[in-house]
């Protein structure tokens, strides 16, 4: 690759942010053992996932804690646009794994519309 003049790595790094369906999946394929898992709007209602999830995720997220909050297996992440995520761990869940991979899609996570995901820019 190195006498072709081909980049082996991208510098450019990814623009679009993921999707709520997106989101759902990446974390599936991250994390072992998550039983179900749900994204919220800034308002509070569903947008994917299991929606036997959203009462106990809404009264999570009024803790106000930072970070990822927990409340028995349910773990409940903010995204930057006011809405969340949340999984429910499994018994064979790696918690500190699920927690990290949690926060980690809460972070490219589009919500409230701010983005939409037709006409972004994506990697291709």
């Amino acid at each position: 690759m190195r006498e072709s003049g081909t980049r082996v790595f991208s510098r450019a790094g990814m623009t679009a942010a993921l999707t709520p369906a997106l989101a759902l999946a990446l974390l599936h394929e991250l994390s072992v053992d998550v039983r179900a898992a749900l994204v919220l709007a800034p308002n509070g209602d569903p947008l994917a996932g299991d929606p036997a999830l959203a009462a106990d995720s809404r009264d999570l997220l009024t803790s106000g804690e930072d970070g990822v909050a927990t409340r028995g297996a349910l773990r409940v992440a903010r995204t930057p646009d006011g809405g969340a995520i949340a999984a429910l761990a499994g018994d064979f869940a790696l918690v500190p794994l699920l927690e990290h991979d949690l926060a980690q899609v809460a972070r490219t996570l589009v919500t409230g519309g701010s983005e939409d995901p037709e006409t972004s820019d994506s990697p291709s």
